[in-house]
């Protein structure tokens, strides 16, 4: 393996623990919800669905990471990326409107 494959195989394994650890601390969140004031429930809830979404970034992120480390081709790398806004932002000259997604939605590859 390449210098640079190594490199991004190291990253893609770095980036799996990170998102080890936010699911545990999303989980921790959680539990806290039992203290939290009625008042402010909805709002907290809100903010502790933002960890599934850092979540599925990182598997995307740690995914991506991998397929490039393994030799893939990075127009087949990127395709592991699941969420239309992560596939934009990392793919060179796709913006939302060439891709007729708004920005969110899931976005499924064959």
């Amino acid at each position: 393996m390449s210098p640079s494959g190594t490199l991004l195989t190291a990253v893609a394994d770095e980036l799996a623990e990170i998102r080890a650890q936010v699911d545990n601390l999303s989980g921790l969140t959680s539990e806290l919800m039992a203290w939290c004031p009625a008042d402010k429930k909805s709002a907290v809830l809100g903010r502790i669905q933002d960890f599934d979404l850092l979540i599925q970034r990182l598997d995307g992120l740690s995914g991506l990471s991998a397929a490039l480390g393994a030799g893939v081709p990075i127009e087949t790398a990127l395709h592991v990326l699941t969420l239309t806004d992560q596939f934009n932002r990392l793919s060179p000259g796709v913006t939302t409107a060439s891709t007729g997604k708004v920005s969110g939605d899931l976005m499924l590859f064959d």
